[in-house]
């Protein structure tokens, strides 16, 4: 044996040598390379290049879907009527802010609904969440619809700024029937089991005593601040119910 090894290594080749020994090795065919090979496959050494990391996000982004067309459709809209809004509506002037900020809420609930049309279903949407959305909106809107103390200065807060507070509530309200409606599974509806009446009283009790006075009118400026605080914390019962479900929502 270690005369066969003698003669193999030094390139010789002896008559008596096996047949198995002689057979030529297989070689592997070349892979094409890849133009990530040690990002993408999260095999690069570990003093790679911040190059390299900047790759892989690169390589893991482009594997991710687009929003569906819809949801673009619902940003491009909003976004063309906020432009307008802000360019030919209030001139520019910072107050439109107040106007925006109604209009981004305007669009979370269309989104919502467009989400919940969308899949056919309305699970994972809180009620007890929407009721209070509702209700602060109503709050809102006993102030701005008649006085002007928390209006915007501009032009956009004459009929532009009510507009969108009233799409928001008409759209909560639909949701709210349709989460309502579609709710036949109890064990959804005990998720959805956080006290507001708790929560009412105390926004509404720390209204009256934290109002402004911009509306000169104690009663309607303290039902703006209610509303205020009801946007607030109508947050929390679709949290709960996101919580009490082990962390997944259908909306």
């Amino acid at each position: 044996l270690k005369w066969l090894w003698i003669q193999r290594f030094a390139g010789q080749r002896p008559a008596h040598t096996a047949p198995h020994l002689l057979a030529p090795r297989s070689i592997p065919a070349p892979q094409p390379p890849s133009p990530f090979p040690a990002v993408c496959s999260r095999q690069a050494p570990v003093e790679s290049s911040m190059a390299s990391s900047v790759a892989f996000a690169m390589c893991s982004a482009s594997k991710t879907s687009l929003p569906p067309s819809h949801v673009l459709l619902a940003y491009g809209v909003f976004f063309a009527l906020g432009a307008a809004v802000y360019h030919f509506v209030a001139e520019g002037e910072f107050s439109a802010l107040l106007t925006l900020s109604v209009m981004v809420q305007c669009l979370a609930m269309a989104l919502l609904g467009l989400s919940s049309l969308m899949s056919g279903s309305a699970a994972g949407i809180s009620a007890r969440s929407l009721g209070l959305e509702a209700l602060a909106l109503c709050c809102r809107l006993s102030s701005t619809t008649w006085l002007n103390g928390y209006l915007p200065v501009d032009a956009s807060g004459d009929w532009v700024f009510q507009a969108f507070d009233v799409a928001s509530l008409v759209m909560v309200v639909a949701l709210l029937r349709r989460v309502l409606q579609q709710r036949r599974d109890p064990h959804e509806a005990a998720q959805d089991s956080l006290p507001v009446v708790q929560m009412i009283l105390a926004c509404f009790l720390a209204a009256a005593l934290l109002h402004a006075d911009l509306n000169r009118r104690p009663l309607f400026d303290a039902l703006w601040m209610a509303g205020l605080f009801l946007g607030v914390v109508a947050v929390l019962p679709q949290l709960w119910l996101i919580s009490r479900s082990g962390g997944r929502s259908g909306a």
